[in-house]
């Protein structure tokens, strides 16, 4: 049987699975689907397909591999700057996970929700909030439009927490067409809550799921953070020449417990697409400290003495000086995304870095039609040792690399715990201006190449760069490369996504 034919006997079986509005075959939406803020070259794509139930998904990965036509399955698509819904190879169905969009269940004694991968950000957040519960979500800056699951699965950064650890349990269905549970959850007939231990007996595999190919992951148990008495921003600001010492003190500040959440720091071409300031300092951090007020009280003071010695300014926002009529819409958006309240700062931000002054330009009306917008963006993700000279040394690379591209990267260093930073680089252009993409996609695949061959290693990749890197570490991937064997053994679910099969 021919490849063609192959494909139209796996589109019949799907639209008897799906129905006739659940698979997409007309090249025109297909294009449109696969239209990228990166203007990565576009992959050929057969179909698009969207299930609404996991038995649905069930049958339509039965389907993929009898007929040997490889899936790629997205939540909402906003992996912006990575991809966006294209898949890495030619070849494939896309499995649109949007319309798998219930909350199955929320705890608030454990803080757990169940939620499909349709559920958005700002669903989820809506949620909580209106039915009066005391927890909160671990938002990222992406848009609020974002599936949580999605950036759970693609080991995204929120505010809080490093994703993966939101992760307490997956319903994932392998290659095979079957369906797997993790942790306890795998036993479903209990006549008690289940989540309350993620790790359940036997092999952990919940890691197994996240930046993979060996399954689509139709719902999880997301972890959810208890709201404090008393919740405060932490901001301050230091001089390029401050970073080492900066980076050190921090790191210290984890270590012995002073810190418990996400640091961001953010340079200056970051902050000034979102702050109503002309100057900034070339460094902005921006944390959370929250508790009782005699914990805040303690620990903001501990906090303060740490990084003024570093040369460091240091002030701490509440929430009415957050809210403010004449606050500072970066102040309140990013005390928003502390509190478990997704904003649009970062979106509108992105905007405003080809001069839109209402973020919304020709065609485009909403803010998330970013990947048919204008704007382009790339990203090169590295992830640090949380030690001064180190993070100084990587951030000089990441400027003279685009210094001799003509670009500045906006950059924002993440750091985690006492051991480790990520870091984001964006690099925006004009997708209309074809010299200025080529530019931007020259850099980028530079600063992959330079930061690689200078000993830093990244936590996510586009799919342009996943070849590159998995060929560089063979070893790494051999690994892989064998869970994709075993729980995928005609690679139908995502083929080049984080592996070499």
């Amino acid at each position: 049987m021919s490849a063609t034919e192959q494909v139209a006997a796996a589109v019949a079986d799907w639209t008897r699975s799906l129905g006739e509005d659940g698979v997409v075959t007309d090249p025109q939406a297909i294009a449109r689907t696969v239209e990228n803020t990166s203007r990565f070259p576009i992959r050929q794509v057969v179909a698009v397909l969207t299930p609404r139930t996991t038995e649905q998904v069930q049958a339509l990965v039965r389907a993929a591999r009898e007929h040997r036509v490889p899936l790629y399955p997205y939540s909402t698509g906003r992996n912006w700057g990575m991809g966006s819904k294209m898949p890495v190879r030619d070849g494939c169905a896309l499995v649109d996970l949007g319309r798998l969009d219930a909350i199955r269940e929320v705890d608030e004694r454990y803080h757990y929700a169940v939620v499909e991968p349709g559920v958005t950000q700002r669903r989820l957040s809506a949620y909580l909030r209106e039915r009066g519960l005391r927890l909160q979500l671990n938002v990222t800056g992406s848009t609020p439009d974002s599936s949580v699951v999605g950036n759970l699965v693609e080991r995204g950064t929120g505010f809080r927490n490093h994703r993966t650890e939101d992760l307490r349990g997956a319903e994932v269905v392998l290659g095979t067409g079957e369906l797997l549970r993790t942790g306890f959850w795998a036993e479903a007939k209990q006549p008690r809550e289940t989540h309350h231990y993620r790790y359940g007996i036997g092999p952990h595999l919940d890691g197994l799921f996240t930046q993979s190919g060996l399954g689509l992951m139709t719902a999880a148990v997301v972890n959810l953070i208890p709201v404090q008495e008393e919740t405060r921003m932490l901001m301050f600001s230091f001089a390029e020449t401050e970073l080492s010492r900066i980076v050190d003190r921090i790191s210290g500040l984890y270590k012995d417990g002073t810190l418990r959440w996400i640091t961001h720091v953010f340079n200056d071409k970051r902050i000034l697409t979102m702050t109503s300031e002309e100057r900034v300092a070339t460094w902005t951090g921006i944390g959370a400290v929250d508790g009782s007020l005699a914990q805040v009280e303690f620990t903001s003071g501990q906090i303060r003495a740490a990084l003024e010695e570093c040369g460091a300014r240091v002030a701490f926002v509440d929430r009415e000086a957050a809210f403010a009529e004449d606050a500072d819409p970066m102040v309140r958006g990013m005390y928003r995304l502390h509190t478990g309240e997704p904003d649009t700062v970062f979106m509108e931000g992105l905007y405003h870095t080809l001069g839109s002054e209402s973020g919304i330009e020709g065609e485009v009306t909403e803010l998330d039609e970013l990947d048919h917008s204008r704007f382009g963006m790339l990203a090169c993700l590295p992830i640090f040792p949380l030690e001064g000279e180190q993070v100084t040394e990587a951030v000089g690379i990441v400027e003279r690399v685009c210094a001799r591209h003509g670009l500045v990267a906006a950059v924002a260093l993440n750091p985690i715990d006492s051991t480790c930073a990520e870091s984001v680089i964006n690099v925006y252009f004009d997708r209309t201006d074809e010299e200025a993409v080529g530019r931007a996609q020259r850099c980028v695949r530079t600063l992959h190449r330079e930061l690689y061959e200078a000993g830093f290693r990244f936590y996510r990749v586009d799919i342009e760069n996943m070849g590159q890197l998995a060929e560089l570490d063979p070893e790494l991937w051999a690994g892989a490369d064998a869970l994709k064997a075993a729980f995928d053994p005609d690679h139908i679910i995502a083929p080049g996504r984080y592996s070499r099969l």
